[in-house]
């Protein structure tokens, strides 16, 4: 499977836009389609938000950095009060980053806790810290990987969802 391969493409893709802020984007995308198997890159800049496209042999994928709107039909509820930072798709595979007042962490912590408990569903993993505060869960529902993370830094929590169907 090449999933692995492609996401670090589009990962790479994010650093490489971060990174290069500055500069051209066409730059951008010519270093992203040097990246073996990977064909068209489009980078389009615009409201604050910068959205990356790929195409390759595996598929195309997507992200948005800086907002972009949840996917339509993603399974797992977005607490109220975040931010959308940063919006991934590559073929069954879906990420959603958010951003929250630091004074949230247990409210969105126990937001999501409620949902996997109403779920039904064995927690497979789970990992908590209390310094920073952090925790995460690793769900199987039937062919679906559901992994969700809530982590305070600083003045904020990030909120990282991420969806794997089938």
């Amino acid at each position: 499977m090449r999933t692995p391969k492609y996401r670090w493409v589009v990962l790479s893709g994010a650093l490489v836009v971060t990174l290069a802020a500055c500069s051209s984007t066409t730059v951008t995308e010519q270093i992203l389609e040097g990246q073996e198997g990977v064909g068209n890159v489009e980078i389009d800049e615009e409201d604050g938000n910068v959205k990356i496209e790929i195409e390759s042999e595996d598929g195309e994928a997507s992200v948005v950095i800086g907002g972009g709107e949840v996917p339509d039909g993603f399974p797992i509820p977005i607490a109220d009060g975040g931010t959308v930072m940063a919006v991934g798709e590559q073929g069954s595979e879906a990420t959603v980053s958010l951003s929250y007042d630091g004074s949230d962490y247990d409210s969105v912590k126990a937001f999501y806790e409620d949902w996997i408990e109403g779920l039904g569903v064995e927690v497979v993993n789970k990992f908590e810290s209390s310094t920073p505060k952090a925790i995460s869960w690793g769900l199987q529902i039937g062919d679906d990987t559901y992994n969700i993370t809530v982590s305070e830094a600083g003045e904020e929590i990030f909120v990282n969802l991420f969806v794997t169907n089938g």
